[in-house]
């Protein structure tokens, strides 16, 4: 039986990884964000602090007793985003990241999501002159993003 660790490629290597999908309120990305890149090794390659923040939807829910709201009437609908993170899959980074999550986040019930899965990640085979590298492009600025600064490491 072939599997995915199997699978050959020129450009690019498949690895096991652990996905984490973490909902959050609008207001509460911020500061978890911080946390997240501050706590949790975040590497893919030759980067790190890697994340991906989805658009904002919304999340509802009705707080019931046994909540710090106590149980309420109504159904509560805040505007959220989904931050996606990954990692290696050890027992000890997700207890860390986990542990990251809960102390950072806005909500008492975080809904965390986390899946088994396979990710590519570059070879690194000096594909310098592909013209659809970003850069290689024009656009190379809108593709490669806008710089953040991290809290403590202004410039």
């Amino acid at each position: 039986m072939i599997g995915l660790d199997d699978v050959d490629l020129k450009d690019a290597f498949l690895e096991k990884e652990w996905v984490l999908v973490i909902q959050t309120p609008v207001q509460g990305k911020e500061s978890l964000l911080e946390a997240l890149r501050k706590g949790v090794d975040l590497k893919q390659g030759h980067y790190d602090r890697c994340l991906q923040v989805s658009a904002a939807g919304e999340q509802q829910f009705r707080a019931l007793e046994g909540s710090h709201a106590g149980a309420e009437q109504t159904i509560q609908s805040v505007s959220v985003v989904d931050i996606t993170i990954s990692i290696v899959p050890d027992k000890q980074l997700l207890e860390q990241a986990l542990s990251i999550i809960f102390a950072n986040h806005v909500h008492e019930e975080p809904t965390i999501r986390i899946g088994e899965c396979w990710g590519t990640r570059s070879n690194y085979t000096g594909d310098e002159d592909n013209p659809n590298k970003y850069w290689n492009r024009p656009d190379a600025q809108a593709i490669h993003g806008t710089a953040i600064a991290e809290k403590g490491h202004e410039k």
